[in-house]
């Protein structure tokens, strides 16, 4: 649309129309604690999503009632902010702001409003404890939050991992626990429960900041299972109240190691001194800022940015001199958080590149390993079977089960990325293809000259 068409088209705005806020969406204040120059605040859709929107854009949803038409809205921003807008300013703002984000309209509401897609995000996820138990739950361990609890739990923890250093005990378990399948299916247990109760810490610390939690689901991350809280309304709060529930999760894995470390001085179980060095494991697992666990959620909210890989691609373009609305996006931020994203990035997406580059190289010589070592706990299922051996049994279907989580999470994840892969081309396609008349036309014209260096 050429410029004299699109003021053309904002002059003929009906100053009567009334634009309104699409049903579900709730205006949630300001982001506390963003790293940006101006301040963003937050509004939330009916289907979950956040979206963080500039002062302007939350001035003029804010008197959207559904009532006032658009001459309204421009008379009472000016009223109370001392601006000139007009009525077909509102109206840009809305048709061309807000409806795009499901957030506000004058006419239909968008069928199907934009939502967060990334690449490395769960598939097949679904939910396993509904919304209502994980609040009850929550607020039953939200007192593990007041702070002389943290102070005993934390001095409690660090005791533990004296003990587990200074007593020489942790190869002997781990030789003591391989090999024999009860004590195989305990640590498999301990594992699932405790990765629950990592889940429980996200959910308490968002409840104790005054948030409400969702439910706990699972999906697969990749290759691998993992599970999930829906704590999307911890964006309400404060920087504060937002990493408390990044690192609910962490320090309930903490709690969990001491409350094991108890156990084990009355049952002397080795498997619960070798899940105790496990889960130590899982929390440096949980810490790399890489995919979206824990550590990439602590980085964003100290930073004061929700969602780092949106930055991806507006520094990459940056960085090779195009400047366009997504780098905008970049320059929106502080310089200090400029720096801190942008190393973020150089750091981490040649990582992932190489990574996944190699995983998808490699992940049919994976799959088939895993096929193989699948048929081979399936005879192994079989032969405990007929001879009565519960224990063994049960370990031989698990290991099975367990084997098919990468076949499905791969394939999943390889036809995610191709998808991506086409998705590009045709947009490079595109792109080049919308260029190239207008040069050869220039060329043909005899109006066309290379370009000389400055």
């Amino acid at each position: 649309m050429s410029e004299a068409t699109e003021v053309e088209a904002v002059d003929s705005t009906d100053e009567n129309a009334v634009p309104r806020l699409v049903e579900g969406v709730a205006l949630l204040g300001e982001y506390e604690g963003g790293g940006y120059e101006e301040p963003r605040y937050l509004v939330s859709r009916a289907d979950g999503q956040m979206v963080l929107v500039s002062p302007l854009l939350h001035e003029v949803a804010s008197r959207l009632d559904g009532e006032r038409n658009l001459r309204e809205v421009a008379e009472q921003l000016n009223r109370d902010l001392g601006t000139e807008v007009t009525p077909a300013d509102v109206a840009f703002l809305v048709d061309r702001k807000l409806h795009p984000m499901g957030i506000a309209t004058t006419t239909e509401p968008l069928p199907d409003p934009p939502r967060s897609d990334p690449l490395l995000s769960l598939v097949f996820n679904t939910q396993l404890l509904p919304p209502g138990f994980v609040r009850v739950a929550a607020a039953i361990f939200a007192p593990f939050y007041r702070p002389p609890v943290i102070a005993l739990m934390l001095a409690m923890f660090v005791g533990v991992d004296v003990w587990l250093v200074m007593s020489g005990g942790i190869d002997a378990a781990f030789h003591r626990s391989v090999g024999d399948p009860i004590l195989m299916l305990t640590l498999m247990a301990l594992w699932i429960f405790a990765t629950l109760f990592h889940e429980f810490g996200h959910a308490a610390g968002c409840h104790y900041g005054g948030a409400r939690p969702g439910g706990i689901g699972v999906g697969i991350l990749i290759l691998y299972p993992a599970f999930y809280t829906n704590v999307t309304d911890a964006y309400r709060l404060d920087r504060r109240g937002r990493l408390r529930t990044d690192l609910g999760g962490i320090y309930f894995n903490a709690i969990f190691i001491v409350a094991m470390f108890g156990l084990y001085q009355v049952t002397g179980i080795p498997a619960l001194v070798v899940f105790m060095v496990l889960n130590h494991l899982q929390i440096l697992q949980q810490l790399v800022p890489l995919l979206r666990l824990d550590g990439y959620l602590i980085l964003g909210d100290l930073v004061g940015v929700p969602n780092l890989f949106a930055f991806v691609g507006p520094v990459w373009r940056r960085m090779r001199g195009k400047p366009d609305d997504g780098t905008t996006m970049h320059q929106a931020l502080r310089p200090r958080v400029q720096l801190l994203v942008t190393t973020w990035v150089l750091i981490v997406v040649p990582l992932l590149i190489i990574a996944l580059t190699l995983l998808l190289i490699r992940l049919p010589f994976y799959l088939a390993t895993g096929t193989d070592r699948a048929l081979h706990y399936g005879e192994v299922a079989l032969g405990a079977g007929g001879q009565g051996n519960v224990g063994i049994l049960l370990l031989a279907v698990l290991s099975m089960l367990i084997l098919l989580v990468p076949w499905v999470g791969g394939t999943a994840f390889a036809i995610r990325t191709g998808r991506r892969l086409t998705r590009l081309v045709r947009k490079v396609r595109a792109r080049r293809q919308a260029t190239r008349p207008h040069a050869r036309h220039r060329k043909h014209s005899g109006r066309w000259r290379p370009p000389t260096a400055a």
